[in-house]
């Protein structure tokens, strides 16, 4: 049998009403972050530019944040976009990525189409996150450190995967959607920083929906699109690169979902800094308070996530959300990294711009410790006081985002495109998503509500 069809068998085998309860209650969390995150990016420049309306016509599907209509695709683009604009959703270990922001525009366009449930809409939305990082565990890490955006280049498997599930298709329509998503994965890491960058989880997200239907109408793709010499796996990864066999076990056993689980970013930037954000506050907040005395400033982390983007100073309010040195000196001034700090007036803040050139890196080689820091500070007389953070706060569920702080989260990236009674109501609803009659009571919701 081939990949595609061995990785669709895998998809109808999935059955929901066997999933551990703690799956669906982390769906609702993960799909209301991100949610909350396109609710926030709706207005930008980014979300501006990718609507084109020039280029669209008026359709059925809500955009979210903006009291308007667009067809199944065009709103799965634009929603994705805004999703990713301000790089604050989540992120996946396994997927070296973040999958919500890609599975979800696309399933949430399908599902108000087709006047979907909301608990066919969370059991899609599980198994398109299990699809994709299963997919993942098979080409990672060589995938990512190669120069892919596995967001996208992986992603696109799982929206494809969950919006193949909300049409209920056959295994050999899922193979078919997986074989087309194949040739239409794409996103170089060359474009982070940029705004580019969102458009990836915007094009990845259309495309697995797209992928999806050509699918349902009788599109075939080749059975051996994956393995072929000059298929994915070659292309993308190339020979000895990649391990099928990591691909096709372990499904559901447990869920991709509860372990190693989803993060739910705490900061509006980066995730492989986090932990040195986190590092950074426990400082301010402990032993350093003021940092006028702070003579040098050490991070150690693991070295994939001390990626050559991640080491530049900030020079722009964009590329300060991927710059470690201007997060962590945030947090040693500030005690805290917030939206507000990545708008173009607070880069010149001189107490973060001085604590930002004394920023020195380095990588550990433990790892057991991936996604953990060590900041090191040096007073001018000499003392020594040193943090060390295992796991950033919203690390799944070895650190899980209090209930509280999600909440907290939602509302405040709401609050941009939402009035504030509506941005509470939405995250109530979101709460119980999968007791929804339909997702078209969601949508009509936040369009009510909208600004």
């Amino acid at each position: 049998m081939s990949l595609s069809r061995e990785l669709a068998a895998r998809v109808v085998a999935l059955d929901p009403n066997s999933f551990d309860p703690d799956a669906a209650k982390w769906a609702r969390n993960a799909i209301a972050d991100m949610i909350g995150c396109t609710l926030l990016g709706a207005p930008t420049d980014t979300t501006d530019a990718a609507r084109m309306p020039e280029l669209y016509g008026a359709g059925s599907c809500l955009v979210l944040g903006r009291r308007e209509r667009l067809g199944m695709l065009d709103a799965a683009f634009v929603n994705g976009t805004a999703g990713h604009a301000l790089d604050y959703d989540d992120t996946s270990k396994s997927l070296s990525g973040h999958p919500t922001v890609i599975i979800v525009p696309g399933l949430l366009a399908l599902a108000e189409m087709r006047g979907a449930s909301g608990k066919a809409f969370v059991d899609a939305y599980i198994i398109g996150v299990e699809a994709a990082t299963r997919f993942a565990r098979g080409v990672n890490f060589q995938h990512y450190e190669k120069g892919w955006h596995p967001t996208a280049t992986l992603g696109i498997f799982g929206a494809a995967v969950a919006a193949s599930v909300l049409m209920e298709l056959s295994q050999d329509e899922i193979a078919n959607a997986i074989s087309i998503s194949a040739s239409l994965a794409s996103g170089l890491k060359a474009n982070f920083g940029t705004s580019t960058k969102p458009l990836h989880a915007g094009i990845a997200a259309r495309n697995g929906l797209f992928a999806a239907l050509m699918a349902s109408k009788g599109v075939a793709g080749s059975p051996v699109a994956l393995e072929h010499p000059q298929g994915f796996l070659e292309v993308f990864n190339g020979a000895g690169n990649y391990n099928i066999d990591r691909m096709l076990t372990g499904w559901a056993e447990p869920l991709d979902l509860l372990a190693p689980g989803i993060s739910i970013k705490k900061y509006p930037c980066v995730y492989s800094v986090h932990g040195a954000i986190d590092a950074a506050i426990q400082l301010h907040d402990g032993p350093l308070g003021n940092t006028a005395a702070v003579t040098d400033v050490l991070v150690r982390m693991h070295p994939r996530r001390l990626l050559p983007h991640v080491r530049n100073p900030a020079t722009s309010a964009l590329n300060a959300k991927f710059s470690l040195p201007y997060a962590v000196a945030r947090g040693l001034v500030n005690g805290a990294v917030l939206l507000d700090h990545f708008e173009d007036a607070a880069l010149h803040d001189p107490s973060v711009t001085r604590i930002m050139g004394l920023i020195r890196m380095e990588p550990h080689d433990d790892d057991a410790n991936d996604y953990g820091a060590e900041v090191v500070v040096t007073l001018e007389d000499g003392t020594v006081l040193r943090q060390t953070v295992a796991a950033p706060l919203g690390r799944g569920p070895e650190a899980p985002l209090p209930q509280e702080m999600l909440e907290a989260k939602f509302i405040d990236c709401a609050r941009r495109s939402l009035t504030d009674d509506g941005a509470t109501k939405i995250f109530g609803q979101l709460m119980r998503l999968d007791e929804l009659p339909t997702i078209a009571d969601l949508t009509a919701a936040i369009e009510a509500a909208t600004l």
